[in-house]
């Protein structure tokens, strides 16, 4: 009877470490993983975000030195150039995404 109860308690005790070792292989894995990969994607978007942020202002204070046509009552128009040329970007961006998750 005590033979069979340790041989029991080898057993769940054999069951236990397969399972833990299971979880981790499973779970604990592809979690770090996906988090590694997340933390790359948010850093890329933040510095492809302060690239687009530094190049629009750029445009704009080329815009307004440069040339003369945009001084008086066209003064708002480097804003408006800007700001278009800011969702032609966002436009041609999403495209490609949309096309490179198709092709995929």
């Amino acid at each position: 009877m005590k033979i069979e109860q340790d041989a029991i308690s080898e057993k769940l005790t054999e069951l236990r470490s397969l399972l833990i070792s299971y979880a981790k292989q499973e779970i604990r894995d592809p979690l770090t993983a996906l988090t590694k990969w997340l933390s790359l994607g948010l850093l890329g978007m933040l510095f492809l975000a302060v690239g687009a942020v530094f190049g629009a202002i750029g445009l704009l204070r080329l815009l307004q030195n440069e040339f003369s046509l945009f001084d008086n009552s066209l003064s708002f128009l480097p804003y408006v150039l800007v700001f278009i040329s800011l969702l032609i970007v966002i436009v041609v961006s999403l495209k490609a995404s949309r096309r490179h998750n198709e092709i995929r």
